[in-house]
């Protein structure tokens, strides 16, 4: 399995960040590519076995993802369901994990990202087109979500 990894320490607490990384309607303000996302499975809060459905920018493009762990204020962990996107059929599973760390100054945001692919053939072309994808898109998404923390904490204020 191909997986990236990046991570942002930060000057609050997990109790303080985790609210912040939960609100998934606020996601498509942070997470690149994504115009909308919805959650669906859920009555009063997102849990372990909810379902995100994220919409592209363009609009054309969906992706489903399961919340497979919910252990707040530390872990996030969602799975690959199914999406429409070109290509997809070399992808067998595919996950995202946001993990928060309580240390002496705060708490560190670690964000990890990998993808299993269907065979040889599959596990080359994850690694390739992922690959060179995530390590644009990881860091740039981890900035943008630092930048929403801190607008969403002075919003607070």
């Amino acid at each position: 399995m191909a997986a990236y990894y990046v991570s942002q320490g930060y000057d609050a607490p997990r109790s303080v960040i985790w609210p912040i990384l939960i609100d998934f309607a606020s996601w498509p303000r942070w997470f690149p590519n994504i115009s909308t996302i919805a959650v669906e499975n859920a009555t009063d809060e997102p849990r372990a076995g909810s379902e995100l459905l994220a919409v592209a920018d363009d609009g054309a493009i969906w992706t489903r993802w399961r919340v497979a762990e919910w252990t707040p204020p530390t872990l996030l962990v969602c799975e690959h369901v199914d999406t429409n996107a070109p290509m997809s059929g070399q992808l067998q599973s595919a996950y995202i994990q946001f993990e928060l760390i309580d240390d002496a100054e705060g708490c560190t945001l670690e964000v990890e990202l990998g993808a299993d692919g269907y065979g040889l053939m599959g596990d080359f072309f994850v690694g390739v087109t992922l690959g060179s994808n995530v390590r644009r898109v990881l860091p740039k998404l981890v900035e943008s979500f630092s930048e929403h923390v801190v607008v969403s904490i002075a919003a607070r204020r």
